[in-house]
């Protein structure tokens, strides 16, 4: 399963909506974070005036984490994502297209509260908590 920001950001941030969920991907093995999440994640933090505290948390967290990177299947991917969405009228921002291509290449579900936006993905399977 892929964690995307928005569910990260809410775990850094003690939401308890996530604690059911980690706990069952926890159970299941360690779960994945895209190379674009990492992105998100990092200029939150430098934009932010995040603590030395919090920027160490972050980061523990994500080095809990296997990473599914983007590359060239993912870019083709999110390419024919992006072109699909905008020809229907329905443009989608590029990390949550670039979350949704791995998510489709890796045949993996993406964990999100951001459901509206992913769901447009044809073909990928969404979880929200």
């Amino acid at each position: 399963m892929i964690l995307d920001t928005t569910f990260l950001i809410h775990l850094l941030h003690g939401n308890h909506a996530t604690e059911e969920p980690i706990a069952e991907i926890d159970a299941a093995g360690t779960p994945y974070v895209t190379a674009i999440t990492v992105m998100e994640l990092w200029e939150g933090i430098h934009l932010s005036s995040a603590t030395s505290e919090e920027r160490a948390r972050t980061e523990a967290l994500l080095s809990e984490m296997h990473e599914l990177p983007f590359d060239r299947a993912c870019g083709m991917k999110a390419g024919e994502i992006a072109a699909t969405l905008r020809s229907r009228g329905e443009p989608l921002d590029d990390p949550d297209v670039m979350i949704g291509a791995v998510g489709l290449v890796h045949d993996e579900p993406v964990l999100t509260r951001n459901v509206e936006h992913f769901e447009r993905i044809d073909g990928l399977t969404v979880e929200s908590y």
